[in-house]
Parts: structure tokens; sequence; C-alpha cells
């Protein structure tokens, strides 16, 4: 193993930057929040772009997740706080009602979407009226390509409206009070 003093790729923001819209009910449960679990906080336009990317069709659809990870937060003991701003959907795909393969023409768009404080914090995709849970393939993508303690997965039955958030190569089920929306400016 060589050591090289580079630069992290990974732009962190102040806490204050995303608790805009946030009740104080939220803000407790953040400071209360498991060590166990990342909290999730995602716009609400952002939420309504992935569900109606969704809707849009009966086989597995999916896409990344562009945002960011709160500074004042040590990623390396514990949990952190992720910021979801925007989502970048897969446009050239293999899809079936059960599987997904996503081109990698996502992480160039990813890429050029990103903005100096924002990059890949996860994917999300679609199991249509199959419920929603993380499926062995869907844990090794993870796991292979989302493998940071921050790294999150997001699965929506878009038919029987169902979401289940998880984070980090093990695809830790984040539980449902570390997902917080948040009201866009």
């Amino acid at each position: 193993m060589k050591w090289s003093n580079v630069k992290s790729d990974i732009s962190a923001v102040h806490l204050r930057q995303v608790a805009r819209g946030w009740t104080c009910f939220d803000l407790i449960r953040l400071i209360s929040a498991s060590k166990k679990f990342p909290i999730v906080t995602i716009t609400d336009d952002t939420r309504s772009k992935i569900l109606k990317h969704l809707n849009s069709g009966s086989v597995e659809l999916g896409g990344l997740l562009l945002g960011n990870v709160v500074s004042s937060y040590d990623l390396e003991s514990g949990v952190a706080i992720v910021n979801i701003e925007d989502s970048i959907e897969s446009l050239e795909f293999d899809s079936t009602s059960v599987s997904l393969s996503m081109d990698s023409s996502v992480w160039q768009r990813a890429n050029a979407a990103k903005s100096s404080s924002s990059f890949v914090v996860g994917w999300y995709h679609s199991h249509p009226n199959l419920g929603a849970f993380f499926s062995g393939t869907d844990r090794k993508t993870q796991r292979e390509f989302f493998n940071q303690k921050y790294s999150v997965g997001l699965v929506i039955d878009p038919v029987r409206h169902e979401e289940l958030w998880f984070s980090g190569p093990d695809s830790i089920e984040v539980a449902p009070c570390n997902i917080l929306a948040r009201i866009d400016n």
C-alpha cells in the first residue's frame, strides 16, 4: 500500500446549509439518532423527481443520487448526515420487471451534473409490485459501487407505495425515523 496525500474528492457542507425547513422535532431526532444509521435528508423536489421517474414504466428503473455529507460529522467513527439534493435517472439500461442493468452513461451524466459541493452519494431503483427490499444483487451493487459508510441505496415499489433505504457496504437498513424531508428553497 502506498500513501498519497491527495485532497479529498468529497466536499462537505455545514449543518446549517441543510437544516433549512427542519422542525425542532427533526433536529431532536437528528441529535438522538442511533450511531448505526446515517441521517438522510432529501429535498421534496428530488423525491418528487424520483417518484415521477419510477412511475413512468412497469419495469425496474433507477438512477444515481447527488448530494453531500455534512462536515461537522466524523465519517470514520460515526454516522454521516447525507444530504440528497438531486437525482440523475438512467436513460440507457436493460430492464425487466425483476432486473435492472444501468449503462455507465448515467455516471457520466452525474459527473456533469455535480457541483463543487456535491457528488454521487448513492443510487435508487424500483421494484414494481414486488415490495421494497434489497435483493442479493442489490446488496452486491451496494458493496461494489456504493461502499462508503455514507453511501445510500433507495428502493421503491411505486405500485405498493413502499420504500426502504440502505446504507454502507453491508446494506444496513436505515431506520425510517432517520429519513428527513427538506423543504426546498
